[in-house]
């Protein structure tokens, strides 16, 4: 694809011999374009030149899926990402197109070394060196106080932008909830009433010594690793009698089985969910099985979303076990 030059660099160019119009249409040789690029240039220093090229990029910067430039935009995000360019500039360019592809806000302070990414529920703090060096990443959600999140500070100093933004989708999907702010919320504190209780049914009959494989195959929900920053809470809770022996043969090997996410999502109908924990501490002497109060308008409220584990990888199941889920869930 070629790129006509502007109008005020034609008759420049013209003068030089660079330019020749057949039938309107305007045809330059390359060597004479770059020649002229390189002498109007040449004075001025490389981040002035790096500023002018994002200038011009700039009005292209819209969702890669939008036609016709969408193929073009996916081609500048790759070349951008492949020249790993260590400088607070190139990082925040990249995090600013990640970001607005995303549907995310980013503000930039004005020293450009911290970068806001903002949505209406949440919001990431980015600080970074002068070299481009990432030195903290924080995490707000909706009226908290911001997190550390070691968990993005290792993806985005690694540069596995692809993962930092399947977090940023993660994270904007969470609340992904009808109605206003305050509904949202509302979605917000189900689902951490829903992972402390999963917590908690983690830590009944578990003892210190309690390896990962062992916990698998025999704790009350499986191997439960907690929500860190954008890492959403997972579950393993299977592994094969193959991979078991592969783990007792290979000491220090570690084999990973069926995992499941736990997060909440949206929906058209509304359902009666818990805004805080229903597990019961057990008393000294009681039964480590768990008791769970009872679902009342106190301790719940009716919203337009349910909770959803959501699988790595298709499992296979039996229709009665479906079914089971089917009853308990109300789901149909």
């Amino acid at each position: 694809m070629s790129v006509p030059p502007s109008p005020q660099l034609i008759p420049h160019l013209e003068s030089r011999g660079g330019v020749s119009c057949h039938g309107g249409v305007t045809a330059i040789s390359t060597n004479a374009l770059m020649e002229q690029l390189r002498l109007k240039y040449q004075q001025r220093p490389w981040t002035e030149t790096l500023k002018l090229v994002y200038f011009c990029m700039n009005p292209l910067r819209k969702p890669v899926s939008n036609a016709p430039d969408g193929l073009l935009l996916s081609c500048m995000e790759k070349i951008e990402r492949t020249l790993n360019a260590k400088s607070v500039f190139s990082v925040m360019n990249t995090l600013e197109l990640l970001s607005r592809q995303k549907g995310l806000t980013v503000h930039v302070s004005p020293s450009g070394t911290a970068c806001y990414i903002t949505s209406m529920m949440f919001y990431v703090e980015i600080q970074l060196e002068k070299d481009g060096d990432v030195m903290d990443v924080k995490l707000a959600h909706f009226e908290e106080a911001p997190v550390v999140c070691d968990d993005l500070v290792q993806l985005l100093r690694m540069k596995n932008y692809d993962a930092f933004g399947k977090i940023l989708e993660d994270l904007s999907n969470m609340y992904q909830i009808p109605g206003n702010s305050e509904m949202k919320a509302k979605g917000y504190l189900a689902l951490q009433a829903l992972e402390k209780d999963l917590y908690s049914m983690s830590l009944l009959d578990r003892t210190q010594d309690l390896n990962r494989v062992t916990e698998v195959l025999n704790g009350k929900i499986g191997h439960l690793v907690p929500r860190t920053g954008g890492t959403p809470m997972n579950i393993e809770f299977y592994i094969s009698p193959y991979q078991v022996l592969e783990a007792e043969l290979n000491h220090g090997s570690r084999v990973c089985g069926t995992k499941t996410v736990v997060t909440v999502e949206g929906t058209d109908t509304l359902h009666k969910l818990p805004l805080s924990p229903l597990i019961v501490d057990p008393q000294d002497g009681e039964s480590n099985s768990p008791t769970f109060l009872q679902l009342t308008d106190e301790l719940s409220m009716d919203l337009p979303a349910f909770f959803v584990l959501k699988f790595h990888q298709p499992v296979p199941m039996s229709s009665s076990s479906i079914e089971e889920i089917q009853r308990l869930t109300g789901m149909l």
